[in-house]
């Protein structure tokens, strides 16, 4: 995967958990689509993204077809994405998106309801907006502002959990905000990627800074920090030299690893995508153990 990823997302099948998909979005542009087995086994040509948002159970024209939403800060814009599993194939779907003002600078999904998706879109400028989409028929989804608010400082990656919306800016740290935009907690670390999870029932916010060896973690509620994580070798798979992009998922996936979810990472120092069972990634830093085996796949070049 030349130049690294720039952002990661899931694309769970809840009629065949095991025939799930990795999309990452190099840092070239387009998106790549990545079996659980590590395999690279779509390319999708396209604008550079620096964010991912993924609808899995989003029906299109009455058909289930899941969809992806990418930010292109290079475009001011918003792409979205048809993914027909079977293959899989990708559709360039366009979006009759509202004019942001300042740019688009990356994105998060917020929520997926019968009808439509709610997105977070992070303008260049410290403000948010969230917009819904929803199939109106027409040639193009449909896209509604919301509302906006604004932001500490401008941020470039966020990433939601249980309707909280959590930001990292490169100036002003790590924020977690209500659905209407309040500030709740803050934090100074200065990351690269973040994703929020649940682990054996403790909320935890993962953050990289795409420089060091590990992944940090933080209290999701009061953003305090908490463990440090290093991803050693496993027994067939290599461990993680410099976490970049980071995403987890609690779909069951298959398997016995990954029935209960799972962790995708981008790993810098050899360029490959790995991926580890979130009830690993659980118990490591559950109990403080601060130390995980990578337990699945690579991927790279196809």
């Amino acid at each position: 995967m030349d130049g690294g990823a720039g952002a990661l997302a899931f694309l769970p099948d809840g009629d065949a958990p095991s025939l799930g998909f990795v999309v990452s979005a190099p840092r070239e542009g387009g998106l790549d689509f990545f079996n659980l087995d590590g395999e690279l086994i779509r390319r999708h040509a396209g604008a550079r993204l620096t964010g991912l948002a993924a609808a899995p159970e989003f029906q299109l024209r009455g058909e289930d077809l899941p969809l992806v939403f990418g930010a292109s800060p290079d475009n001011d814009s918003v792409f979205g994405y048809a993914v027909v599993r079977d293959g899989p194939n990708v559709l360039d779907l366009p979006l009759d998106q509202p004019d942001t003002g300042n740019g688009v600078a990356g994105l998060c999904l917020l929520r997926e309801e019968p009808g439509f998706v709610e997105l977070v879109v992070l303008e260049t400028g410290a403000e948010a907006e969230i917009w819904r989409v929803r199939d109106s028929g027409g040639d193009t989804l449909s896209v509604e502002q919301m509302r906006s608010f604004p932001l500490p400082a401008p941020a470039r990656q966020c990433a939601v959990f249980d309707n909280d919306i959590y930001t990292t800016s490169p100036a002003g740290g790590l924020t977690r905000l209500d659905a209407g935009g309040a500030i709740l907690a803050e934090a100074s670390f200065p990351a690269s990627d973040i994703a929020v999870g649940e682990f054996s029932g403790t909320r935890l916010l993962l953050a990289t800074d795409g420089n060091g060896e590990t992944i940090r973690s933080f209290d999701a509620r009061s953003l305090e920090a908490r463990e440090v994580v290093h991803v050693i070798d496993g027994l067939s798979t290599p461990g993680i030299g410099q976490p970049g992009a980071i995403s987890v998922s609690p779909a069951d996936f298959g398997f016995t690893a990954y029935s209960n979810g799972m962790l995708a990472i981008f790993d810098q120092s050899d360029a490959r995508l790995k991926v580890i069972s979130r009830a690993a990634f659980s118990r490591a830093v559950i109990t403080g153990d601060n130390v995980i085996q990578s337990t699945g796949g690579e991927s790279g070049e196809p």
